[in-house]
């Protein structure tokens, strides 16, 4: 028999990393629990991913580039949850820390990247000309 597909949103994966508020953080830990032990597989769209990243750096929880990072990447090798692109949103937020560069500015490179893509049209320079394999097109 397979597991149970559901998905989850970022507000339930919030409630796990930040333990807050508790009665829900416990909640979402026995889903997850039950998720590593093979009887439900969640299905998490990347969006949540992203979204995860940038509300963990709001001033809310006001963490680290490399912290949000980290648990971005914590939740994309979970046992029992799978998300689309997985490999590219963890490269994204291993860039997005090392680079100080926003995260999705960060997965745009690493999606290029590979799709083989060089040049890049944007009028927000500031992020994306300090990624080195990738070119700001002019024209």
């Amino acid at each position: 028999m397979s597991a149970k597909q559901a998905s989850a949103d970022t507000c339930f994966f919030l409630r796990y990393l930040t333990g807050d508020p508790p009665e829900q953080a416990e909640i979402a830990e026995k889903v997850l629990r039950r998720a590593m032990a093979g009887k439900l597989e969640l299905i998490v769209p990347p969006m949540v991913i992203a979204e995860i990243v940038w509300t963990l750096e709001t001033a809310v929880f006001n963490l680290s580039k490399q912290e949000a990072s980290e648990k971005a990447i914590a939740i994309l090798n979970m046992p029992g949850v799978q998300v689309p692109n997985a490999r590219i949103l963890e490269e994204a937020a291993v860039l997005h820390a090392e680079l100080n560069i926003d995260f999705t500015d960060a997965y745009l490179a690493c999606f290029a990247r590979g799709k083989g893509l060089e040049d890049v049209y944007t009028f927000d320079k500031k992020h994306l000309s300090r990624i080195p394999w990738l070119r700001i097109a002019h024209r």
